[in-house]
């Protein structure tokens, strides 16, 4: 049956919807070619497009670098980053960051009685074509290394790949496009791939001052890991200022997120390990 809207209701029904989302995870990742794996497996399309330095597919993305920035209750939980030759370090630190933005709570099983650590909150992911690129990415590359990790990660692996709770009234399902734990701004506000700096611009947010997405090869070729870091970060601050811009003009607050001064002068820890 339909039902009468007045703007009180629609406010009442959205802090309804969201208040249980009180946990974000921006994230970023940069990526270079994976030279050894087009050597050994690459078919002609495959060198062909290396060879004009035309985008990859997504298996041949080699992870150089991960920035990550966590806003619980809308607090700063933290903003780091690691820019490394050991990919299995940029994994790994992915997959800990992303377990350290839920909440937990230590409680009685219903099942056995006994106390164990229980999900309280699941973190909301926040990123620029993340569902088309960044987390495809940082699956397969997982694939890797899978066996090599440490059980908790594993487990939270699966978490994330869940989809027993269809309507997510309970659960989520990070991995469904229409998931609503994780916003790719581009793609679930605009309704089509647009880029950070395109978006930016628009919002008077400085991006990109570190450099471009296709000069991060030409970095790690020169072993500036560190810069890389830096222009990742930059990526990742950038999108949480738009995130926050995007809920206060065009979601009316609809989330618990910081408005956009909360981020200004806020700087990433950013661990180089070559």
């Amino acid at each position: 049956m339909f039902i009468n809207w007045n703007w009180d209701m629609i406010v009442k029904k959205r802090e309804d919807s969201f208040k249980g989302f009180t946990n974000f995870l921006v994230f970023d990742i940069e990526t270079v070619k994976d030279s050894k794996m087009i050597e050994d497996i690459g078919n002609e399309r495959e060198r062909e497009l290396d060879e004009n330095n035309d985008f990859l597919p997504i298996p041949f993305h080699r992870i150089v670098s991960v920035s990550v920035l966590t806003v619980k209750k809308m607090g700063l939980e933290f903003f780091e980053c690691v820019s490394t030759n050991d990919e299995k370090t940029a994994v790994e630190f992915f997959w800990e960051k992303y377990i350290q933005s839920f909440d937990f709570v230590n409680m009685k099983d219903p099942n056995d009685g006994q106390n164990k650590k229980h999900i309280s909150s699941f973190p909301v992911l926040i990123s620029i074509n993340g569902k088309s690129f960044d987390i495809p990415v940082l699956m397969v590359r997982t694939l890797k290394y899978i066996s090599d990790l440490n059980e908790s990660i594993k487990k939270f692996i699966s978490i994330h790949l869940d989809k027993f709770d269809n309507w997510e009234k309970e659960f989520p399902k990070y991995s469904h496009r229409y998931t609503k734990f994780h916003i790719d701004l581009p793609e679930d506000i605009f309704g089509r791939k647009i880029s950070l700096k395109n978006l930016c611009y628009l919002t008077g947010i400085p991006v990109k001052e570190e450099g471009e997405g296709d000069e991060v090869l030409e970095m790690f070729k020169n072993g500036d890991l560190e810069r890389i870091g830096r222009y990742c970060s930059e990526d990742v601050l950038a999108t949480a200022k738009l995130f926050a811009y995007i809920n206060q003009h065009l979601l009316y607050r609809s989330y618990n997120f910081p408005d956009i001064k909360f981020f200004e002068g806020i700087e990433p820890k950013i661990k180089v390990l070559k």
